[in-house]
């Protein structure tokens, strides 16, 4: 392809990723120059890309399970940053069929995982920054937004400058819009999420006092902030029907109700 041709593309790409997104900030989609063959044997995860910011990807398609991965992704992200839960980067991605996708940067220096792994971390043999407060954290934010499937593959434990590890969740998939905002799939026996709560809770690593401040928090959040946040999902991920109906519940007494609900049983 000529540069020419290239930087057209380029152009016609960037204005159709600013249209969908509809923000009035100016956000600059990655552009795909190598695809991977995805080896990771996750369901939900079909394409691993580097960008042309030198990053690697593992990249949420809007063709992807229901077709509300990517918004659920973009929205825990921005949550979790919210109520200091730690994620990876992020990043929109400019899909080789003009679509955009959500990207989560792929984290170096990563500990790969394995039982023995978990098993060490939890009885406290491998040290990590903040355990019991990311756990206790993360386990309530993952029933507010009804996340079912947070297994031990869905954590990443990083290498730090103290030479401790820093827990990063990633992974909301099937959680939030994709699975149903306000059931409460997460709370049943059996799913992944309770199932790693068990052991959590096993090896004394769940502070409810934390799980109940997370929640606090994401009571504390307005409508206005909400909104904020979501009018950055691409329409494509969320229609503006979808983002007006879930502001509307957002500031409603049903959110709280939930909220009261999950206290009661954590």
């Amino acid at each position: 392809m000529s540069q020419s041709k290239h930087l057209g593309k380029a152009t016609k790409n960037t204005q159709a990723a600013s249209q969908a997104i509809g923000s009035q900030k100016r956000l600059f989609p990655v552009d795909i120059l190598t695809e991977y063959p995805n080896n990771q044997g996750s369901a939900d995860l079909q394409l691993i890309i580097n960008g042309r910011d030198g990053r690697d990807y593992a990249v949420k398609k809007p063709s992807d399970g229901n077709g509300k991965i990517p918004a659920s992704e973009f929205f825990c992200y921005e949550l979790a940053y919210r109520v200091t839960i730690p994620t990876p980067n992020w990043a929109y991605i400019n899909l080789t069929d003009g679509d955009l996708g959500f990207g989560s940067a792929w984290e170096g220096g990563v500990k790969s995982f394995s039982p023995a792994l978990v098993l060490q971390i939890l009885h406290n043999k491998i040290k990590v920054s903040n355990l019991k407060v990311f756990l206790s954290r993360l386990y309530a934010f993952d029933l507010f937004v009804n996340n079912v499937d947070r297994h031990w593959g869905n954590y990443i434990w990083r290498e730090g400058y103290d030479q401790n590890l820093i827990a990063l969740a990633f992974d909301f998939s099937r959680a939030c819009f994709e699975v149903g905002h306000t059931g409460y799939d997460a709370l049943r026996p059996g799913c992944n999420t309770q199932e790693s709560f068990k052991l959590i809770n096993l090896t004394l690593n769940y502070d409810r006092s934390e799980a109940l401040r997370c929640l606090d928090i994401i009571a504390s959040i307005t409508a206005s902030e909400i909104e904020d946040m979501i009018s950055e999902i691409p329409t494509t991920w969320m229609t503006d029907k979808d983002k007006t109906s879930y502001i509307d519940w957002w500031g409603s007494q049903a959110r709280l109700d939930r909220i009261v609900m999950i206290k009661g049983n954590i």
